[in-house]
């Protein structure tokens, strides 16, 4: 018998600017479905970053429950295609899920109003909702009736209502119940594509608070962290495979990295790759903004110029500071880091987001002049 299809697609601009790297979030939800869906010898899952080859894929399938990632740089993408979906097959489920979706409920209502195509919103980590979702459509093929299922951290119009179940959906605690979409074998062909680079977490969440940030809310307060073992083994298995392609890349999706003990473990871990298989030559991660003095140890366990130490400032004006729930080191502090680092020969790199609340040329224009000072690699 037949599976039912079901497609899930983390869609990029084809060209080389735009943001190439491997599907792990969507492949994680596909791992989450297989494992646990009361249904999953029941269907198969296709994952699509490249729109062409989705389309290519569409036609023949018709699946008909299609989830899409959206943020600022595909949320346009996939909705246009969204829109195909119904023009073709308005009984198609379609989802949308990821952090490009406004924070107050008038104008999350005004944004499903203007995206009509899209059935259904997640907010929040989407494994298990989307879990969820899959087994209430495969047992009712009802769109409405998934609607009113009470699937928490979801958002629709229903008979011209706005309609949600929570604000955010649960939280995974136990973040390793998530089978590892690496070890499943579930990337292998985007592992195989030079054009991507690997993507890779070892924790979700952040302790800080800044708002201009969407893990600076308090769902995202506690941090939750994958297994040493399980962390190990994917960095073993993404570089005997990224090495023979001469993949050069590795993207850090934690948002502190350098911050906590297992840290040094995973840098160890990349080091024993980089010797074994060539991989990975550069590691691109956003550092933590506190305890500067671990994250140079941490990341001193690295090859000079595999990572550059990322001292973001977002503004260095105390005002807007303040208006965005944020504190920085100080500059002297910052000056001090810089030299030591730049005496080891590593490069280091700072950053300002314009505009942000309360910020002024005068006051921004200010903060470039201080960074500049500061010895920082301005971005």
């Amino acid at each position: 018998m037949a599976k039912e299809s079901i497609t899930i697609c983390d869609f990029t601009h084809t060209d080389w600017g735009s943001t190439n790297f491997v599907p792990y979030p969507i492949a994680s939800i596909k791992s989450n479905v297989l494992h646990f869906s009361k249904y999953k010898n029941k269907l198969e899952i296709d994952i699509f970053k490249d729109p062409k080859k989705f389309i290519k894929a569409f036609l023949p399938k018709n699946p008909k429950l299609v989830g899409f990632s959206n943020y600022i740089w595909n949320a346009e993408l996939s909705y246009d295609l969204a829109k195909e979906i119904k023009l073709r097959s308005p009984e198609t489920l379609v989802i949308f899920g990821g952090p490009n979706f406004p924070l107050d409920d008038k104008s999350r209502e005004e944004w499903l109003r203007n995206h009509p195509s899209v059935d259904l919103y997640i907010i929040g980590e989407a494994e298990q909702p989307f879990t969820d979702i899959v087994d209430l459509w495969y047992e009712t093929r009802s769109i409405e009736k998934v609607k009113d299922s009470g699937v928490m951290g979801c958002y629709s119009i229903k008979d011209n209502l706005f309609c949600k179940t929570g604000d955010f959906s649960p939280r995974v605690t136990k973040l390793d119940d998530i089978p590892s979409p690496y070890l499943e074998g579930y990337l292998d062909e985007f592992l195989n594509d030079p054009k991507l680079t690997p993507l890779l977490e070892s924790n979700r969440g952040c302790p800080f608070t800044c708002s201009f940030c969407h893990t600076g809310s308090d769902y995202y307060h506690k941090l939750n962290k994958f297994s040493s073992e399980r962390v190990k083994e994917e960095i073993e298995y993404i570089g005997k495979r990224s090495g023979a392609l001469h993949i050069s890349n590795l993207h850090l999706a934690d948002v502190n990295f350098g911050m906590y003990q297992q840290d040094k473990k995973v840098c160890e871990w990349l080091m024993e790759s980089k010797k074994k298989y060539g991989w990975p030559l550069q590691v691109m991660a956003t550092t933590g903004k506190n305890a500067k003095e671990r994250i140079i140890a941490v990341t001193n366990v690295l090859d000079p110029g595999m990572i550059n130490l990322n001292m973001s400032a977002q503004s260095m004006d105390h005002t807007v500071l303040k208006n965005i729930k944020r504190s920085n080191i100080k500059v002297s502090v910052m000056k001090e880091v810089n030299n030591e680092l730049r005496q080891k020969g590593r490069m280091t790199k700072s950053e300002l987001i314009l505009p942000l609340p309360g910020e002024t040329k005068e006051s921004f224009i200010k903060g470039i002049d201080d960074l500049l000072d500061s010895n920082a690699c301005f971005l």
